[in-house]
C-alpha cells in the first residue's frame, strides 16, 4: 500500500505559534471564541489549530481588523528600525543586493555586479547570502512589494512550504519574478512553485528548468 502524501503545513504552525498566544492576551482563549469574533465555522479553525488545514488570506485580513494583530506579526517579519541600538558589538558581513537576473551569475561575480552592498549582522553562517528587493503582489501578504528579502544557497534539504527565489534558465513569459512557496518531488523531479495570492495558480516545473533555487531566510520591512 502506498503511503498517504501529506501536505507540509510548517507555515500555518509557525502562524498558530504566533497567533494563538498573541489572541490569548487579547482574551480570546478559545476556539469558539475566535470563531464567534470573525464570523467563521469553528471546526474550519479547529482544523488550522491542529495542523491539518491552512489560513486563508479572507482569515487573517479579518482577525488585523478586528484583533488588532498585524499581519507582519502572524508571519514573524523583522522590522528595520535605523534608530534602534543597544550598543552591542555585532559583527557584520557585506550583503550584496542583486536584481533578479543577477541571482543567475556566479557568486564570486555578485559583489562587483551588485545594485549595492549592504553591511548585515547575523549572516556569517548562511551560503554566499545576498538581498533580493520583493517585487509584485503574488506574495501578499506574506512578502509585499519592497520588502527586502534575505537569500543565501541552501545547504541542506529545502522544506516544503518554505520561500524560495527559483532561477530559471529561462524565464516563462506568465511567470513574476518573485518569491514563491514551494513543493519539491524528489522521486518525479518535479517542482510545484505557489504563491500565497490565490490569483496566481501554481506552476509546476521540471529541476532541469532552474539555474538554482535559493532558499528565503528572511524578511526586513521598514518601519515607515
Amino acid at each position: 500500500m502506498k503511503k498517504k502524501h501529506t501536505k507540509d503545513r510548517s507555515l500555518t504552525r509557525k502562524i498558530n505559534s504566533r497567533l494563538f498566544p498573541m489572541l490569548a492576551a487579547k482574551g480570546i482563549n478559545s476556539i469558539y471564541a475566535l470563531s464567534r469574533s470573525i464570523n467563521e465555522n469553528a471546526g474550519s479553525i479547529s482544523k488550522i489549530k491542529r495542523g491539518i488545514s491552512d489560513w486563508s488570506i479572507d482569515q487573517l485580513e479579518k482577525i488585523r481588523v478586528i484583533h488588532g494583530i498585524s499581519v507582519d506579526s502572524m508571519f514573524g517579519v523583522v522590522h528595520k528600525n535605523k534608530t534602534d541600538s543597544d550598543g552591542r558589538s555585532v559583527k557584520f558581513h557585506k550583503v550584496p543586493v542583486l536584481g533578479y537576473a543577477e541571482c543567475g551569475s556566479p557568486s564570486a561575480t555578485w559583489l562587483d555586479s551588485a545594485v549595492k552592498v549592504v553591511d548585515m549582522a547575523d549572516t556569517g553562517s548562511l551560503l554566499n547570502p545576498f538581498m533580493l528587493i520583493a517585487k509584485g503582489d503574488s506574495m501578499r501578504p506574506y512578502i509585499n512589494p519592497g520588502d527586502k528579502l534575505l537569500c543565501s544557497e541552501h545547504t541542506e534539504k529545502i522544506k516544503d512550504n518554505t520561500a524560495v527565489i527559483a532561477v530559471f534558465k529561462s524565464m516563462p513569459d506568465t511567470f513574476e519574478a518573485n518569491a514563491k512557496l514551494i513543493s519539491w518531488d524528489r522521486k518525479k523531479k518535479i517542482i510545484t512553485l505557489y504563491s500565497i495570492n490565490t490569483k496566481f495558480p501554481p506552476t509546476n516545473h521540471f529541476e532541469n528548468e532552474f539555474v538554482k533555487i535559493y532558499k528565503v531566510n528572511r524578511i526586513i520591512r521598514d518601519v515607515k
